[in-house]
């Protein structure tokens, strides 16, 4: 004997001769017969048994089986309303001893083969728990072959996976937990048609990618994972959100207050009268479909990024270090000046009392970037300074071996901006070093004696490198290289967005701040190649420039949203 789904939307009692014949003319072409019983049983039901003997002929799957009642639960059995089954294997942690309690006058859907349940395809729990004991319902990572309907208060649900919607209907006014729920459809709470009623509790544990279906007022959701989609519908002036969750609709009838706390990516105004969004929660974007309804945008969180723009961590400027202590950082002026653009647009932002938190959200990430950038190109500096370590060989030996000898030469023989002296300048610094060294290998030298070296020789470097010439031969660098790598640069522009939500999923984009970023650096390798006087070294700095600048452009490639 086979018996097959019975859903409880079209009543048996409701159905014409002609769909009746219909259905069990499918039934027979499938090699699924109905007992004709069975069949003669239901037609004789009450209206106060309707419920437990409706049919339904869902769109994507036309089963037809068999409503009952759980009366009770043992070992190997499932006892209810329309008699006692055996449970298939795959079945029994959904019947274990445990759910006992949950599964009290529960109603099924059963598909029921050789007298044994193969399938629920539904599962209504009406056992309530109380404030003090929750009642538990474990299905042991089985799955319900469609829905789910949770009927009384207080009832903790976990380790299950429903084809179906979850529905948690008007007869949960206080509390309701799921823990490790997967839900295919959506989380469905039904209005409440009451004047006065308290706040629903729903407690999401470990419930990933879930969606939300809310048509009742004071609804308080917390989540430990971020929520996929919140649609609320209807009269519901309230709602409380403890959660993340990247968008959330809002389409209701009257005026709505959303409190709570968490980062909601986007919401979504479709109708209503007066909506209040100024909660707790960070929102990254707002969009109003309909521009009658008043709304009251949430409060910008603006403190991470006006911390970083308070005391950006500048490093000095230089040509080549030298000017620069060791123990200090240096970049160029191009670097700098491109630091300078990104911190000038995130204060834009933090000065914009329009900015989105969406906007915010964007200029801390591009400011981040710039900073990374700005920091990758700082170099450590080449001049020992004055007064380290004055009582230290180590640091005289160091600051001797520190010096950087250039060409002795007249110049005519030098390429444009390679460093020479004259000879004589030359052995002003040999001499220097020559007592310098002379102390270091003085056994009886004293601090005093070492400390005045330290002070001779780094004034003397210092004469010396102020005393470093630069030519009028100027070289005439190979353009080739820098030219192709200009060209390819400018073949790898991608779209500017926002957040690429606008763009197709075959695009890449960057933010405006990374591709000026870029852009900047292009430029700046163009200006070479207006120039016809530039040295190989020139040429093979700004080279390298380039091809980092160029890898970081295309690390920062994002795919569109739509």
């Amino acid at each position: 004997m086979v018996y097959y789904l019975v859903d409880k939307m079209i009543g048996v009692t409701c159905m014409t001769n002609k769909a009746l014949s219909t259905l069990i003319a499918t039934a027979i072409t499938a090699t699924l017969v109905l007992p004709v019983s069975t069949a003669q049983a239901s037609f004789s039901l009450n209206q106060s048994n309707l419920y437990e003997t409706q049919v339904q002929v869902a769109a994507t799957k036309k089963m037809v089986g068999n409503a009952v009642t759980i009366k009770n639960i043992t070992n190997d059995t499932v006892i209810t309303s329309n008699g006692t089954f055996r449970i298939h294997k795959d079945l029994k942690p959904l019947f274990d001893h445990s759910n006992k309690t949950a599964l009290t006058n529960a109603l099924a859907t059963i598909v029921v083969k050789n007298k044994q349940i193969i399938d629920v395809t539904s599962l209504t729990l009406n056992k309530a728990g109380t404030s003090k004991k929750s009642v538990y319902f474990d299905g042991g990572h089985t799955h319900i072959s469609g829905d789910f309907t949770v009927n009384a208060d207080y009832v903790n649900i976990q380790d299950v996976t429903v084809d179906g919607q979850l529905i948690i209907t008007n007869r949960v006014k206080k509390a309701i937990t799921l823990d490790d729920v997967s839900v295919s459809d959506t989380i469905t709470l039904k209005p409440l048609i009451i004047k006065k009623n308290d706040w629903l509790y729903v407690t999401l544990r470990d419930m990933k990618s879930s969606t939300i279906n809310l048509a009742r007022t004071k609804v308080n959701i917390s989540s430990d994972q971020a929520l996929s989609k919140i649609d609320i519908i209807g009269k519901v002036p309230t709602f409380e959100l403890k959660a993340n969750v990247e968008k959330l609709t809002i389409n209701v009838e009257e005026n709505f207050n959303l409190f709570g706390e968490g980062k909601i990516e986007q919401i979504i105004v479709k109708d209503g009268t007066k909506v209040a969004l100024n909660s707790g929660h960070q929102v990254g974007k707002v969009q109003v479909d309909n521009k009658k309804v008043s709304v009251t945008l949430p409060a910008i969180d603006k403190k991470e990024l006006t911390t970083l723009l308070a005391s950006p961590p500048y490093v000095q400027v230089s040509i080549n270090g030298y000017d620069i202590l060791t123990t200090d950082k240096w970049t160029t002026q191009v670097d700098r000046n491109i630091f300078d653009s990104a911190v000038t647009s995130a204060r834009a932002i933090a000065n914009n009392n329009s900015a989105s938190q969406e906007q915010v959200k964007n200029a801390i990430s591009q400011y981040r970037n710039a900073l990374a950038v700005y920091q990758n190109a700082q170099k450590s500096g080449t001049k020992y300074g004055y007064g380290y370590n004055y009582g230290d060989k180590a640091t005289l030996q160091s600051l001797i071996n520190s010096i950087q000898y250039v060409t002795v030469s007249w110049g005519s023989d030098v390429y444009h901006n390679n460093p020479w002296t004259t000879q004589a300048e030359r052995n002003a610094i040999d001499s220097a070093v020559s007592a310098a060294q002379a102390v270091v290998n003085n056994y009886y030298a004293t601090q005093t004696d070492i400390a005045s070296a330290i002070n001779n020789l780094n004034n003397a470097i210092w004469t010396y490198k102020n005393a470093y010439k630069y030519n009028n031969n100027y070289y005439y660098g190979n353009k080739y290289n820098l030219q192709t790598l200009v060209n390819q640069a400018k073949s790898i522009y991608v779209t500017v967005s926002e957040d690429g939500a606008d763009l197709s999923s075959n695009t890449n984009w960057t933010t405006y701040m990374e591709w000026y970023i870029f852009d900047s650096a292009v430029s700046y390798a163009e200006t070479f190649l207006s120039n016809n006087y530039f040295s190989d070294y020139e040429v093979t700095y700004v080279i390298n420039y380039l091809n980092n600048a160029i890898s970081t452009y295309k690390g920062q490639y994002k795919k569109g949203k739509d």
